[in-house]
């Protein structure tokens, strides 16, 4: 296999994937932890009030894109993440405390002083003002801490991929606030260890990423030497050639969802959770959204203004937007039926209070079941957000229309 195309191979999630994973897993040891009604030990205290700390939700009157939501928000993920190292430092056996560890890069602290005069205009992430040395801090605490789940006995194949995956990025961030280049083969001491300790599919995944990222940092003959050396340990040739099988089934799965859905997208028909029917072959003749989120997901949330803004401006020339939320309630095999119905119906007021308080008059779909969505499931959606836009015939005009490019679209789309 070349490594040219192990590089295509890489696995970049975004608010779908990695940083869920580990909230998933968090969920999954919980409920492993509460099958029975016994009291919960310290640790089972400890963990959940760490986690309480991830999912706060802002005190009233605190919005997105404030720069008080700004602040809030770091202040909590500073404090999540302190957390989450104590429970490490306290229990250091609970192989829960790899979740924290995780969840602690894809959500990491800015560590905000300030903002950029151009927020005012641009109220997201690219202008805020870090402290910078606080920033190395964290990260390189991260490494160590990242290293640790991907090389530890009792990690399981999501935690110590999710975590290697966290570990390129964040040595990323040191090396480049360090001012010193980047390369991703110092961590072929590490591959190796793992080749030796590990020497099965666990480690696919990881090779993948490693070759990858060393695509990413060496020329054409460095990375044709890394490969050769990489083919010279069977083990490693092995789980390069598994890995690739993989993803050539799950590109082969992907693909054939997409054509589902663009067969498909437009027999979309449900009750909306405020009641209303929704019918997306009735809208042939008008430019569609059909936009995949959830309220937990931050990029989604980023993508809000820019859809509202639209929204605004050609609703009354034939656009809409139907939104299909991918919404958590926390859900744990041991809860009853009666607790299943209440945390379905809260998460469901949660999200109707949310899209009211951001003025979203679109229709929502909400099952409450997470990934496993209805329509997630069907149109192989393994990333939010995911938007499809149609154009008035009910066909799939755009997917990747977010942004400034999503009015242009719509401006396309309508003749305008």
């Amino acid at each position: 296999m070349k490594l040219r195309s192990l590089c295509l191979a890489v696995v970049i999630l975004g608010c779908a994937s990695l940083a869920p994973l580990a909230r998933a897993q968090a969920d999954e040891s919980t409920a492993s932890t509460a099958s029975a009604p016994a009291a919960k030990s310290p640790a089972d205290i400890d963990y959940d009030a760490a986690w309480a700390i991830y999912r706060a939700e802002p005190p009233a009157g605190v919005e997105f894109p404030s720069k008080e939501y700004f602040r809030w928000q770091d202040k909590k993920l500073q404090e999540f993440a302190a957390a989450v190292r104590a429970f490490g430092e306290k229990y250091p056996s609970d192989p829960r405390r790899y979740e924290g560890w995780v969840q602690a890069s894809y959500t990491g602290p800015s560590f905000i002083v300030d903002f950029k005069p151009e927020f005012a205009e641009k109220p997201n992430g690219s202008n805020l003002i870090a402290d910078q040395a606080a920033v190395l801090a964290y990260r390189s605490e991260q490494v160590r801490l990242l290293q640790l789940v991907v090389e530890a006995e009792d990690a399981n194949p999501r935690q110590r991929n999710g975590a290697f995956y966290a570990l390129l990025i964040d040595a990323g961030t040191v090396a480049r606030l360090k001012g010193e280049k980047y390369d991703v083969a110092q961590f072929r001491p590490l591959i190796d260890r793992l080749v030796a300790k590990f020497p099965d599919e666990r480690v696919a995944e990881i090779i993948v990423m490693y070759t990858g990222g060393v695509c990413r940092n060496l020329n054409a003959s460095d990375a044709a030497a890394v490969e050769a050396g990489l083919k010279k340990n069977p083990v490693i040739a092995s789980a390069l050639e598994k890995a690739a099988a993989t993803r050539a089934a799950e590109d082969e799965k992907r693909a054939a969802a997409q054509k589902v859905a663009a067969a498909e997208i437009g027999s979309i028909k449900f009750t909306a959770a405020d009641g209303r029917e929704v019918d997306v072959a009735k809208l042939k003749g008008k430019v569609v959204l059909v936009d995949f989120w959830a309220t937990w997901c931050g990029p989604c949330v980023a993508e809000l203004p820019n859809v509202k803004k639209v929204y605004a401006a050609y609703h009354d020339k034939g656009f809409e937007v139907v939104g299909i939320t991918l919404e958590n309630p926390n859900a744990r095999p041991s809860d009853t039926s009666e607790q299943t119905a209440a945390k379905l119906e809260t998460a469901k007021r949660k999200m109707l209070e949310f899209t009211a308080k951001n003025e979203m008059p679109w229709p929502q779909y909400f099952d409450g079941k997470w990934w496993k969505n209805d329509y997630a499931v069907k149109f192989g959606i393994k990333a939010i957000p995911a938007m499809f836009l149609l154009d008035k015939d009910g066909k799939i005009a755009a997917t990747e229309a977010r942004g400034e490019k999503l009015e242009m679209e719509v401006k396309r789309l309508l003749g305008l």
